[in-house]
């Protein structure tokens, strides 16, 4: 922990253990040359986030620098941690018939509704924080 700041940095394995117990964050995306922050339920495919999305901005993003975050604090008690995944978002395809279905099974909306698309954000960096 820094004691100047009172954050403890998270390290890989940590961040990557709160990832895999949660399944809801945001995803943070470029529409347009301005910021937009979704939320979305997901699922890890490895260190890879992975969601089911519908024709729109967030398959509009494929291919492009995105960054996703998952968090949990206590307001009374002043506590709480963060995980911000970067990378690139890339469309899962039927071309890849197994990649597809492993990760199509793994990410179930919560919405009701066609979302017959399956978006992964391969990690190039992950990191979190914690205030105890």
């Amino acid at each position: 922990m820094d004691r100047r700041t009172g954050i403890e940095v998270l390290d890989r394995d940590q961040c990557l253990e709160l990832l895999a117990a949660a399944d809801f964050g945001r995803i943070g995306l470029d529409e347009g040359g301005h910021p937009l922050i979704l939320p979305i339920n997901y699922a890890m495919d490895g260190d890879d986030v992975v969601f089911r999305t519908a024709e729109g901005t967030k398959l509009d993003a494929a291919r492009q620098p995105a960054c996703f975050e998952i968090d949990e604090h206590d307001s009374t008690a002043r506590t709480g941690w963060s995980v911000v995944v970067r990378g690139r978002l890339e469309e899962v395809t039927h071309s890849d018939r197994d990649l597809f279905e492993r990760v199509a099974d793994l990410a179930k909306p919560w919405a009701e509704g066609e979302k017959p698309h399956v978006l992964r954000l391969v990690a190039e960096s992950i990191q979190g924080r914690r205030i105890s």
